[in-house]
């Protein structure tokens, strides 16, 4: 099997990468050494990101993430509800970045409105009392399966091809270019190779062992966030802290379930990552002061998922990195036919997968124009 380009990882910036390629008329192949959005992509609390969440430590992504969520929002009206989002501060909480916010969402083109306490009540009737100041954002429910889903299904009616279950195991080198890359089924352990002009690595949180597979190293910092569900859903819109983002100050609107969380919890090993009981209290304990009624609401399900961040520098804390994500070109590293993109968020996969084919347009020579914008 040869192809123009492979794509490592089936998450929604590999299938994004996929569909944008078969939009341009580029021949390529999608293996996933499990299944669609096994990883990240479907271990999420779903958030279409207005970008209000990152206003203050990272106006790049933010202003990314108001953009890529307006596009999604006409490209794919049937994966989101469009349900708005409030930011809402308690008692106790700072009362300059209350002040600030307005101005930040400002800065970064994302409409943000007050709300008076007694509507926002009316909008959300299990507020927390002690609400102090409230705000609507452009928030959204997406489904991070359905999209990937079905951006795998169109980027196939163009020719694309899915490998599903197959893993990459290595690369075969020919000077400064992978000539081929070695595959193996993981049920039977059957071993192949393909062959391929251009290689994109969009594995994710495992982006780096693919690389060093290549000898190149992608820096990276590991993010656990574990999220809890309810057995009813708990409120019609996005809630979030309106606070700068750190534990258990969000709560999704998930269909007919709520979703809390999340966590921020440093880690090595990515083959052991699982909700832990202390987790689901912090999140339970610390999201009732937004929405008191998650204290007596049932918890039927935890998961947790990693964030593969790209650490530019010494990070302790993963809350310190930055959303936004990295193209890299391992043509300065001596792989002339290696890419990686990896980090951002569900938000940004159509603008990854962009920036992403016109670099892989670039090493092929062709100058077909994006066609997913």
């Amino acid at each position: 099997m040869d192809t123009q380009v492979l794509i490592i990882g089936g998450g929604a910036t590999g299938t994004a990468v996929a569909r944008d390629l078969a939009l341009r008329g580029v021949a390529c192949v999608l293996v996933e050494r499990d299944d669609l959005n096994a990883g990240a992509s479907g271990r999420n609390h779903g958030l279409l990101h207005s970008g209000a969440r990152y206003v203050a430590r990272d106006a790049e992504a933010a202003a990314e993430c108001r953009v890529e969520g307006e596009l999604l929002k006409r490209l794919a009206p049937q994966c989101i509800e469009d349900t708005g989002g409030l930011f809402v501060a308690v008692a106790g909480d700072d009362e300059r970045y209350i002040a600030d916010f307005p101005g930040l969402c400002a800065t970064s083109g994302i409409g943000v409105r007050p709300v008076p306490l007694n509507e926002a009540r009316e909008m959300e009737p299990s507020l927390s009392p002690r609400a102090i100041a409230a705000y609507l954002v452009p928030d959204a429910s997406i489904d991070p399966f359905g999209l990937s889903l079905q951006m795998m299904v169109q980027a196939e009616r163009y020719g694309a091809r899915l490998v599903r279950r197959t893993g990459v195991v290595g690369f075969e080198r020919d000077g400064g270019r992978i000539a081929a890359v070695r595959l193996r089924q993981s049920r039977t352990g059957e071993e192949r190779t393909l062959g391929a002009d251009v290689v994109v690595n969009a594995a994710g949180a495992w982006a780096r062992g693919v690389a060093q597979l290549a000898g190149v190293d992608v820096p990276m910092l590991y993010s656990k966030g574990t999220l809890v569900v309810t057995h009813t859903r708990l409120a019609h819109r996005v809630l979030n802290r309106l606070r700068p983002p750190g534990d258990a100050d969000i709560i999704m609107p998930g269909g007919t379930v709520s979703i809390a969380g999340t966590t921020s919890l440093t880690i090595d090993d990515l083959e052991d990552v699982r909700p832990t009981v202390p987790e689901v209290d912090l999140i339970v304990e610390g999201a009732a002061a937004l929405l008191p009624a998650l204290q007596q609401a049932r918890c039927i399900r935890a998961y947790a998922g990693v964030r593969p961040l790209v650490a530019a520098g010494p990070a302790v804390d993963g809350r310190g990195v930055s959303r936004g994500f990295a193209l890299l070109d391992h043509g300065r590293e001596g792989v002339a036919n290696l890419v990686t993109i990896t980090g951002g968020k569900l938000t940004t996969c159509r603008l990854m997968a962009e920036r992403t084919a016109d670099l892989v347009c670039a090493r092929l020579g062709l100058s077909a124009p994006c066609r997913t914008r």
